[in-house]
């Protein structure tokens, strides 16, 4: 993914949150389940802006298994995509 792209996501994402204050509601409190091990060093890589496949390259996984980790990252997070996750991550400074 260019990071311009990514850039160009959180600042439309940030946009929607502004309009959405119901999207902030989650607090690292909040969090029911902490992140394993994997899943932070998933959640760290996609805040670099790497793609499925680069993640899966990087930490000698499946593709697969980083939707899958990505799929339990948004939902601890309670958000509905990985620009969603980015975003909420950077705000509860997770990473």
């Amino acid at each position: 993914m260019v990071p311009g792209y990514v850039a160009t996501l959180l600042t439309a994402f940030g946009e929607q949150t502004r309009a959405n204050p119901a999207l902030h509601t989650a607090r690292p409190s909040s969090l029911v389940e902490p992140f394993t091990e994997r899943e932070r060093e998933v959640l760290r890589l996609l805040l670099e802006g790497a793609s499925n496949r680069e993640i899966a390259r990087h930490l000698v996984i499946s593709v697969n298994t980083v939707k899958k980790h990505v799929y339990n990252i948004c939902g601890k997070l309670g958000v509905q995509s990985r620009a969603q996750a980015i975003v909420r991550a950077r705000t509860l400074n997770l990473l």
